[in-house]
């Protein structure tokens, strides 16, 4: 079955409630679910008409807007495939993705279509549909209706191709994703255990797959009148004005975007009283996070998501179930807690090596690779939701394993559960800095020191064979209170400490550090054995903590004496 029927009943029942609204001031437009309905049955029939079939593969190259959803419905309605293809990916990776993938047509601006000049993959399309204007040797798309236009849903099967997206690539080449007719409908249907919607929320999504799903729960969506590409940059302004205007009730953003609402609200003293759920994920959410958005909307439920590309979502969490002793936990390196798994999705943490394939296994023999409670190790996860395999199927021997039939994906996060069921990540397995004192992983230190007053941010990596922490700080608060940070310096064995004016994270959520950038700027703006550091300062906790443990334990072995007499 064709996934688009998901929509067609919201479509048709709820016609004249708003289904979009995008833009801002006197840019500002919406459509109702009667009128993107008729526009998505145009668009298909001019598809079409334009010589594409089901099954053709459409490169989707628009800014988010109304336009980009009437599109993709429409691609969808009409049985063909929708490719997308991140615009924070550089010039050179997009046109090796195009070599590799090349498409039958492509939809774009007209200000997009003229870089078809200067790529010749871009050039070498067949069939060219142009939005907003003309453009040579392309259609011009109308979303202007005319009575009577009726386009049949195309039928499509379980198993057939509905859209193909690529990984971030920030821990290596992109990695071709290609979702199923049955697949998404699988995971629009999970999300439902985890999204807590009503009829009459308006909700503010910065995230496209969270569109989809509210149009197929009849919900009106936000589109974010700012440029999503650097989510991070986002003008918080511009999205504090947006959401108080059209009266939001939830949000669904990047831990990145939230972070720089956040902040913008308690300098400038605002709130949103109406706001009465938050969903974020995409990237690791910091410990402080939840903690400030609840200060700016003290109605709502801070829910954090943990997925990833091939397998979203994974587990959730509320900030009402971070308790203090999970704050203290965290504080003291245990790693970042991410929740229980939800409900639909197999979580087992395994025994594995980075790089070293599991192809295949017995049920007994994958039992035997299990961790038990509180030891770290590899997430793997299945469910119907879960990626069943790559585009690319050489991209499957290092990631997938087939335990006598069913598929489990290796996520290549490592951590642990709890006594109580819940997941705790600690980092990329690949970036564990294994020396003769053990392993640390980088959010084990991370987010211990992303609590001390005056840490923006912080990041552990191995340069020069060292354990280096970065730090980005504000100055006087970080001086004051980086005492806090004695005992996980201490206890994880910290090398050396450089403070950088910003830490670079990954392009697409700006909510991942990216370590293999992070050494570079290390390698290019110090020389060896030259850092802005506080390494004597490190030195002198790990002396200091080690000599109070001393002391602590002679004092406990002199009461423990006395009371034995």
């Amino acid at each position: 079955m064709n996934a688009f029927c998901q929509f067609e009943q919201a479509l048709l029942e709820c016609a004249d409630k708003t289904a979009l609204v995008g833009g801002n001031g006197g840019q500002r437009r919406e459509i109702s679910f009667r009128q993107l309905d008729a526009q998505v049955s145009s668009v298909a029939a001019q598809l079409i008409q334009g010589g594409l079939r089901r099954g053709d593969r459409v490169l989707l190259a628009v800014p988010v807007s109304i336009e980009t959803y009437v599109v993709m419905l429409a691609v969808m309605k009409a049985g063909m495939v929708t490719m997308f293809i991140d615009p924070a990916h550089s010039a050179k990776r997009i046109a090796k993705i195009l070599a590799a993938w090349p498409p039958h047509a492509v939809i774009s601006t007209k200000a997009i279509m003229l870089f078809r000049f200067l790529m010749p993959e871009l050039r070498s399309i067949p069939k060219r549909f142009v939005l907003g204007g003309a453009s040579a040797g392309a259609q011009t798309l109308s979303f202007d209706v005319e009575d009577g236009v009726l386009f049949k849903t195309e039928v499509r099967s379980t198993g057939d191709p509905a859209l193909l997206t690529f990984t971030s690539g920030s821990t290596g080449e992109p990695k071709p994703v290609l979702r199923s007719h049955g697949f998404l409908r699988e995971q629009l249907s999970i999300l439902n255990e985890i999204a807590d919607v009503r009829e009459d929320d308006i909700d503010y999504v910065a995230m496209p797959m969270f569109v989809l799903f509210n149009l197929g729960n009849s919900i009106s969506s936000i589109i974010p009148a700012v440029d999503m590409k650097r989510p991070g940059k986002a003008d918080p302004g511009r999205v504090y004005e947006q959401m108080t205007r059209e009266r939001v009730t939830r949000t669904v953003a990047s831990p990145a975007l939230l972070e720089q609402l956040a902040n913008y609200c308690l300098v400038n003293h605002l709130s949103l009283p109406n706001v009465r759920c938050v969903a974020t994920g995409g990237g690791p959410v910091e410990p402080l996070l939840s903690r400030k958005l609840k200060r700016v909307a003290p109605q709502a439920n801070i829910r954090m998501v943990y997925g990833s590309t091939e397998a979203e979502p994974i587990a959730c969490l509320d900030d009402q179930e971070i308790s203090i002793d999970d704050r203290s936990r965290m504080r003291r390196g245990d790693g970042l807690l991410v929740g229980r798994p939800v409900r639909g999705c197999d979580v087992r943490v395994i025994q594995t090596r980075p790089g070293i394939p599991i192809e295949s296994c017995s049920a007994a023999e994958y039992e035997a690779l299990g961790k038990a409670c509180d030891e770290i190790g590899e997430i793997a996860v299945s469910g119907k939701h879960v990626l069943q395999g790559y585009a690319d199927r050489s991209r499957n021997r290092s990631t997938k394993i087939n335990v006598e039939g069913t598929t489990w994906h290796r996520t290549g996060d490592a951590g642990y559960m709890d006594e109580n069921g819940r997941l705790w990540l600690v980092g990329r397995c690949s970036a564990a800095i294994v020396d003769s004192r053990g392993s640390v992983y980088p959010f084990q230190v991370e987010y211990a020191i992303g609590t001390v007053r005056g840490v923006r941010r912080a990041a552990l990596v191995e340069f020069e064979k060292q354990k280096v922490l970065a730090l980005e700080t504000t100055g006087r608060e970080f001086q004051s209170d980086c005492s806090a940070a004695a005992r996980c310096i201490s206890d994880y064995h910290i090398d050396r400490i450089v403070t950088l004016r910003r830490i670079p994270m990954d392009k697409r959520h700006n909510a991942k550090v990216d370590y293999p950038a992070l050494r570079k700027l290390l390698d290019g703006r110090f020389s060896r054995g030259r850092y802005l550091l506080v390494e004597a300062l490190s030195a002198t906790y790990r002396a200091l903590n080690l000599m109070l443990r001393n002391v602590i334990d002679a004092v406990s072995r002199r009461f423990a004496g006395l009371g034995t007499r």
